[in-house]
C-alpha cells in the first residue's frame, strides 16, 4: 500500500487572514513565488488525511496572485528558478542578453511567438508566463 504526501504551504494575509496551499507535486516554481511574495510562509509535508479540498483557482487568494503577477514577473521568477543567468536564457533562446533584462523589467513586451521561445529554452510551457 503506497502512502501519499502532500506539502501544506500556510501564510498570513493582510487583514490578518491565512491561506494554505497543499497537494502533490506543488511546482517548484510555484513554491519559490509564493515564498517571495510571502516571507512568512511555513511548509510542511503532511501525511494524506480526509480533509476536503479545494480547487486553487477558485480561491480569491490565488486570483489576487495571479492577476498581480505580470509576465515580466514570471520570466525573471522561472529563469532563476530553473538556475540560467540572463545570459544563458538569452543563448538558448537566440536573443541577447539585454532583451532578457528588459522583458524581465517590463520594458520589452513578451507576445506569443517569444513566449514560446522563452519557454521552449526553459523547458517549460509559454502559459507558466502567464499565469
Amino acid at each position: 500500500m503506497s502512502e501519499a504526501v502532500k506539502m501544506r504551504l500556510t501564510s498570513r494575509l493582510a487583514g490578518g487572514a491565512w491561506f494554505t496551499f497543499e497537494g502533490q507535486n506543488i511546482p517548484d516554481h510555484l513554491i519559490l513565488y509564493l515564498r517571495s511574495a510571502f516571507p512568512d510562509i511555513k511548509e510542511e509535508k503532511v501525511e494524506d488525511d480526509d480533509e476536503e479540498y479545494v480547487d486553487a483557482e477558485d480561491n480569491d487568494w490565488f486570483r489576487e496572485v495571479q492577476a498581480g503577477t505580470t509576465p515580466a514577473e514570471s520570466l525573471k521568477l522561472l529563469r532563476t528558478t530553473f538556475g540560467y543567468t540572463q545570459q544563458a536564457l538569452a543563448d538558448k533562446a537566440g536573443i541577447t542578453k539585454q532583451q532578457v533584462s528588459a522583458m524581465e523589467r517590463g520594458k520589452l513586451p513578451i507576445g506569443r511567438k517569444m513566449a514560446h521561445r522563452l519557454a521552449d529554452a526553459l523547458g517549460t510551457t509559454y502559459r507558466n508566463l502567464f499565469w
